[in-house]
């Protein structure tokens, strides 16, 4: 993810805190020291980062989770708006989905009770408040946002915890994509609920309801697209029309080849076959960074990933979501024979859509 800063690693997951993070604790921090001084807008941003620890052990939960079924966490990111894990590929049984999903909730839970236990019978519970004027409204803030954490990740919408639950449960007597469409209407059902209901009487419910309408509508859009592609080959989807580099032309060749045509991922084949690809990213970092001057040879990605025509779209999706890469080449017997990307993904199965549309109406 763009803008995020690695700290290191968790249990072997990569940490990451985004920049907008930062800001936020600077944001709490001036707020409440116009307002209330030095010592509370201290200890409003500990609280702060006290929430998000729980936010991090909380997805540390999902991740050690799914990787005892295999399904391998890359990473974990902290936004203003929760944690980000990062999952090769979610676990499609439906009771390892129930159990990966559900164990979030109870790690929040467990905090909120082991505090409670430690120090919540001297301080209590309150709600939770950004301002906390002592040490234990702040332990008493803690407590109660841990509870109201593990009651909102349980509302039955993606992309909460309650939504994937929820397919869980309903793929046990369905298939998966009809238990995601199902998931998907009672989700967006509740977000436009809590969309009317925020507009007339709370605005921060209104946004919440509209992030989950987005969730699901997301998930489902995931889900249609991942079924599609199951038993599509790659060489149904792959770019056979596109240029290749060689390693020791400059980025300035491949600026040229970028600015006027519209391939934005390249293969580079030297003597020894295909070395690497240039991605766009690439390409607009280096400019950035080395200039034009440079060999491709010295900016080309090496950690390339390649397949072969007959291979399912289904794995190449899932490979390149999970590596965080755009494009991979095709290659069979030594020779590139194509170029597989996530927008060429999209594009093919746009243009299937419409093709079914088409015929839905001819033979109407």
């Amino acid at each position: 993810m763009g803008w995020s800063l690695n700290i290191g690693r968790i249990f072997g997951i990569r940490f990451r805190i985004h920049i907008t993070f930062f800001l936020l604790l600077f944001f709490v921090f001036i707020s409440v020291l116009n307002q209330y001084g030095i010592n509370r807008a201290i200890l409003s941003t500990l609280f702060i980062c006290a929430v998000f620890v729980c936010v991090l052990i909380h997805e540390i939960g999902h991740s050690l989770i799914a990787r005892r079924f295999g399904k391998e966490a890359k990473s974990i990111t902290l936004l203003p708006i929760g944690g980000v894990a990062t999952m090769e590929e979610m676990p499609e049984k439906p009771a390892q989905e129930i159990l990966m999903s559900i164990i979030g909730p109870f790690i929040n839970l467990a905090i909120a009770g082991i505090l409670y236990l430690v120090i919540g019978r001297k301080v209590g519970v309150t709600m939770p408040s950004i301002y906390p004027d002592s040490a234990g409204a702040f332990f008493a803030a803690l407590i109660g946002v841990n509870i109201i954490l593990a009651i909102f990740n349980l509302i039955p919408a993606f992309p909460m915890d309650g939504g994937r639950v929820l397919r869980g449960i309903l793929a046990m007597n369905m298939d998966y994509v009809t238990a995601t469409s199902v998931a998907v209407y009672i989700g967006q059902a509740m977000a436009m609920f809590f969309i009317f209901f925020g507009i007339f009487f709370n605005w921060w419910l209104a946004l919440i309801g509209l992030f989950l309408y987005i969730g699901a509508g997301s998930e489902k859009q995931h889900v249609v697209l991942r079924s599609f592609l199951h038993e599509v080959p790659v060489s149904e989807a792959m770019t056979t029309d596109f240029r290749s580099l060689r390693p020791d032309e400059l980025l300035s060749d491949a600026v040229e080849h970028f600015h006027h045509g519209c391939q934005d991922d390249f293969p580079v084949i030297g003597e020894r076959g295909i070395e690497g690809i240039l991605t766009r990213h690439e390409i607009l970092a280096s400019i950035h960074g080395k200039g034009l001057d440079v060999p491709i040879s010295e900016v080309m990605d090496r950690s390339f990933s390649s397949v072969t025509p007959a291979v399912a779209l289904d794995d190449v999706y899932k490979r390149l979501l999970s590596s965080q890469k755009t494009a991979m080449a095709v290659v069979e017997e030594g020779e590139v024979k194509g170029m597989v990307c996530l927008d060429g993904i999209s594009r093919y199965f746009m243009l299937k859509a419409a093709f079914r549309t088409l015929d839905k109406k001819e033979s109407d």
